[in-house]
């Protein structure tokens, strides 16, 4: 008669089963090196990922084998911003409704992981206030644990564990000698976490203000040009949204142009959608030369997109910093200073306007093709808001000091003139912006944004060429004198 081949029976150790999210794999295998040296080889199973996982078999099954047989499933948590929600802790759960002896232990710097905070957890006791000292330090200084510490109990009842399932077994007990000291355990424990914490990040500050615009590739292809307007303003760091005169609040496009306000409104947007629009095709030579002036005009900033971010479900992330321009130190006389300024601020209004080779001349502006207007207004209209910062952060907007040079009656006109057509002109750059896509609009807007600016050179040019005449020969006698 055959006889039956007999079933090997797998010897009963203690199984403890280390689990953490992968950013925290130094301090995890710290924890689980602890509980290994503080264990009998041969008795006891420390399951720590890295140490068991084989090439070739599926990861999923192999996790699942080992958590199968674990008798203690220790949880690795660190940080309150960082959910704990790994499946696994699903699985051991199920499992103990059938074996209640399985333990879950959290273990933790600061507070439970949410999912867990039903169990009895351990505070790993490295407070963040002692995360300044070296380790040599905080191992001479702060490492003192004594024996009724809670993580010294929780090793000692897991050796008494062991020290059981040995007897039930017939081998003989660990001699007193032989058994790893719980206190010494832990402190090597300590040291190998606060180690691997010292190289943590402490703190990370933008400096900059950061808006991320989120949107799709189909909502910008169907859009044709500019933004959609259920692209999504999310506000980063720096309070960005009040260069704008906005709370700092999460928006969509359409409600950032509902609320935005006053003579730079146009420009934001036209900013804005330049940059954006310039990294489409996956370009990197984006348009980072939008410069913007802020709502209350006292500052200039330059729009610098840092990433595009494009996923596979067509969700695309434009990263967006608002750099505020150099200011330039002012050295010597103020009279020299604010002269030399004038005279540049009063210069680039006749290069801009008044020259037969002006860019924005009203003959330029007639002779320009329907489609390019709104490229060429769009620059304008940058142009007209650096101006204004400009003479605003110089100190060039009282007319106290332009009267010195031709008198208050040549000032307060040419004053009133300015505001009354930049306004108009400013409103017919917004008009164009918008028909961009209507070429018959365009051609009877392109004769009236003419007209308005050849109105402004016939009102300006005297007053532009007196004022520069008066502010160089202001120069030459501060200069000599």
């Amino acid at each position: 008669m055959a006889t039956q081949p007999q079933v090997q029976v797998e010897p009963r150790i203690l199984r403890v089963f280390v689990s953490y999210p992968s950013e925290d794999l130094l301090i995890a295998k710290a924890i689980a090196t602890a509980f290994r040296d503080s264990l009998p080889a041969g008795h006891a199973d420390v399951c720590f990922d890295k140490w068991f996982m084989e090439m070739g078999i599926e990861f999923k099954r192999q996790i699942e084998a080992k958590l199968e047989k674990s008798d203690v499933f220790i949880i690795v948590y660190t940080g309150v911003d960082k959910p704990f929600t790994s499946w696994e802790l699903g699985f051991i759960e199920a499992l103990r409704r059938n074996d209640p002896r399985r333990r879950i232990v959290p273990l933790y710097l600061e507070q439970l992981p949410q999912v867990a905070d039903e169990y009895q957890g351990r505070s790993l006791n490295i407070p963040k206030n002692l995360r300044g000292l070296s380790v040599d330090e905080f191992s001479s200084k702060h490492n003192f644990i004594a024996e009724d510490d809670p993580m010294c109990v929780l090793i000692e009842e897991l050796q008494e564990e062991v020290e059981k399932i040995k007897e039930e077994g017939h081998y003989p007990k660990t001699p007193p000698h032989e058994r790893r000291k719980p206190v010494e355990c832990v402190k090597n424990m300590r040291l190998g976490v606060f180690g691997y914490l010292k190289t943590t990040v402490r703190q990370v500050t933008k400096p900059q203000k950061e808006i991320t615009v989120k949107t799709t590739g189909a909502a910008l292809e169907s859009i044709g040009s500019g933004l959609p307007p259920d692209a999504i303003l999310v506000p980063v760091s720096g309070n960005p949204m009040s260069i704008f005169g906005l709370a700092d609040e999460e928006m969509s496009w359409e409600r950032f142009l509902q609320l935005t306000a006053g003579p730079h409104k146009e420009s934001w947007r036209e900013a804005i959608t330049a940059v954006i629009t310039s990294a489409q095709d996956n370009r990197i030579d984006v348009d980072n030369n939008q410069l913007i002036p802020s709502s209350d005009e006292s500052k200039i900033y330059r729009i610098i997109m840092t990433t595009a971010t494009r996923r596979w479900n067509d969700c695309q992330e434009f990263n967006l910093y608002f750099v505020e321009a150099y200011r330039e130190e002012e050295y010597g006389n103020e009279d020299t200073t604010l002269t030399l300024k004038g005279l540049e601020a009063t210069c680039r209004y006749r290069f801009m306007f008044l020259e037969d080779r002006s860019q924005f001349s009203a003959n330029r502006i007639l002779a320009t093709q329907e489609e390019a207007l709104p490229e060429l207004v769009a620059t304008l209209l940058r142009e007209l808001n650096l101006m204004t910062t400009r003479a605003i952060r110089a100190g060039l907007t009282d007319p106290t000091f332009w009267s010195q040079f031709r008198g208050w009656p040549l000032i307060l006109e040419v004053g009133a003139v300015y505001r009354a057509k930049e306004k108009a002109i400013r409103d017919l750059i917004g008009q164009i912006l918008n028909a961009r896509n209507s070429k018959g609009d365009l051609a009877d807007l392109r004769k009236k944004l003419a007209t308005a600016i050849g109105e402004m050179e016939d009102a300006t040019r005297k007053a532009n060429a007196e004022l520069i005449k008066a502010m160089s020969a202001a120069l030459q006698d501060l200069v000599t004198s």
